[in-house]
């Protein structure tokens, strides 16, 4: 069945101005996709897709009508009717994240350092950034027959679409961070730097059917790029004031991957009855196509004696996505819908994998020591992992509602046990989290426009370089987040384009017609279902 009109103040519907309005805040708003802040890799409900999904719980696998539909279940576009851009961008995004022990995150080395402890070792970081995320263009490509229940979707309908998207989001970052602190007759001196992003986009067509009057099928071809960069660096200094000596470590690794993959999504909706449907999709696994990789690494150690190692290397970055299987059911009565999902992540060997080919060079007391050719393989592996969400709307008016939801958003890599080092991991953060989120859906012939806020927490780990460890390592520490994102949607009917090009030339040409009389506006989206 069809979704409702999203819903504009009257006063909006009256004139072709406000459809030139609308058209112009389409544009600005599709303007914006570009790269943008996020949460963490591993965390499959981190990224806000669609804006109306977003504010139902990441909900959609059975009354998506928006951009998160392809991606959701592509059996749910069917519901979209006339031709249409969907787009959805999240905009300033606020973030606060507290790092427990972060300058001194595990063991030190006595013979260097003795009995150091330091105090005020927490580090508290936040942020304010744009998430842009989806953009899709839906059009007819056969009308069906309607029946006699005008709440259906027609019978034989088909709608195709095309989708860009970022389905998995995360970048994170401080630059020159400062640390100074004393213990007993030493005193500490650090610099840090960090910077890591995570991204997954997906481009490409999507189909759906509307078989019987009940029954909806759908299917999508996505185009998978994943990207994964790292940069961490910290120059630490220790000074003994007690013998008037000083020793000093360096800690720099850096990486830059690419991997693009293939995959798609299969996808049922079933209208049981007036009041309930279900629905269910199944992401593929991902097939594996091109992929590019560099990284490099150095540490030095200057106590008495100076040493030094570093290595380079280029090679292969492998991150398929890990199949999926969603199931949800929805009730829609005249005034209310709601829908529950669940999203069950297959477990995987490799979340990701890098190999590459590597020169190594160590240096001791100002010497090179050995310079070998070497592999280095890391393997990143996910566990199986449940998800749900639960999203409502309530129809205030019939061209305004209010939406929300909740929904969990549970980690699927390892937990982080140290020590560890750059040779032994690829991810450094694991934080599971859970969403809330209230908004407004406003109904319009020419549009949906969509207005809310989510609201997140995570916690968990991430690792912090041990500058007091001999060698150099990375510990881990606990941490926690608090985010605030506005979201602002929606979708605008192509015809309102061409209606708006058609009296703007009119008006050139002082052609224009009258003004139509006052009219109710028709629904771009079908209302809910009724109580007969």
């Amino acid at each position: 069945m069809l979704a409702p009109a999203m819903p504009s103040p009257r006063a909006l519907v009256r004139s072709s101005g406000a459809r030139r309005a609308l058209l112009g805040l389409a544009s600005a708003l599709l303007g914006t996709l570009g790269g943008g802040a996020a949460r963490a890799q591993g965390r499959y409900e981190s990224a806000l897709l669609g804006g109306r999904s977003a504010l139902l719980g990441g909900t959609g696998v059975v009354l998506g009508v928006d951009g998160a539909a392809p991606f959701l279940n592509p059996a749910t576009i069917v519901r979209i009717e006339d031709r249409n851009i969907a787009f959805s961008s999240a905009f300033f995004r606020y973030a606060h994240r507290t790092l427990q022990r972060w300058h001194q995150p595990g063991p030190v080395d006595p013979g260097l350092y003795g009995d150091l402890r330091l105090d005020r070792t927490s580090v508290s970081d936040h942020g304010l950034d744009s998430l842009p995320n989806a953009t899709c263009y839906f059009f007819n490509w056969k009308s069906g027959a309607r029946g006699a229940d005008s709440t259906r979707v027609p019978v034989g309908r088909q709608v195709v679409a095309a989708c860009l998207g970022k389905t998995e989001e995360n970048e994170f970052g401080f630059d020159a961070l400062r640390f100074s602190g004393e213990s007993a007759s030493r005193r500490v001196s650090q610099a840090q730097t960090l910077r890591y992003a995570w991204g997954r986009f997906s481009a490409g067509p999507s189909w759906s059917y509307s078989a019987t009057s009940r029954l909806a099928v759908g299917a999508s071809l996505s185009l998978v790029r994943t990207r994964y960069t790292s940069s961490l660096g910290v120059a630490s200094v220790v000074e003994d004031t007690s013998a008037g000596s000083a020793s000093s470590a360096t800690y720099q690794a850096a990486l830059s991957g690419d991997s693009w993959d293939l995959l798609a999504h299969l996808g049922v909706t079933y209208r049981l009855n007036r009041v309930f449907s279900a629905g269910i999709s199944l992401r593929t696994p991902s097939v594996h196509a091109v992929d590019s990789l560099d990284a490099s690494y150095v540490d030095t150690r200057a106590d008495g004696t100076a040493a030094a190692r570093y290595w380079a290397g280029e090679g292969e970055f492998v991150a398929p996505s890990p199949a999926r299987v969603a199931v949800g059911a929805s009730a829609e009565w005249s005034r209310l819908r709601l829908e529950l999902d669940g999203f069950f992540y297959m477990g995987q060997r490799e979340f990701a994998r890098i190999t590459a080919d590597r020169e190594e060079i160590a240096i001791a007391g100002g010497a090179v020591t050995s310079r070998a050719r070497g592999r280095l393989d890391i393997v990143e592996a996910a566990a199986p992992i449940v998800n749900v969400g639960l999203g409502a709307e309530v129809f205030l008016t019939r061209d305004l509602s209010l939406v929300g939801g909740v929904a969990s958003d549970f980690n699927a890599l390892s937990s982080l046990r140290g020590p560890m080092s750059a040779e032994s991991k690829l991810f450094f953060e694991r934080m599971s989290g859970a969403h809330a989120s209230l908004g407004l859906v406003s109904y319009t012939r020419y549009g949906d426009l969509v207005f809310g806020a989510r609201l997140d927490y995570a916690a968990g780990q991430m690792a912090a370089v041990n500058a007091f460890a001999s060698p150099v390592r990375l510990d881990p520490i606990d941490c926690s987040e608090i985010g605030a994102t506005l979201v602002l949607a929606g979708r605008i009917s192509l015809r309102t384009v061409e209606d708006v090009a058609r009296e703007i030339g009119d008006a050139v040409e002082g052609s224009a017609a009258a003004p139509p009389e006052r009219t109710r506006p028709r629904e771009p989206m079908r209302a809910p279902a009724r109580e007969d």
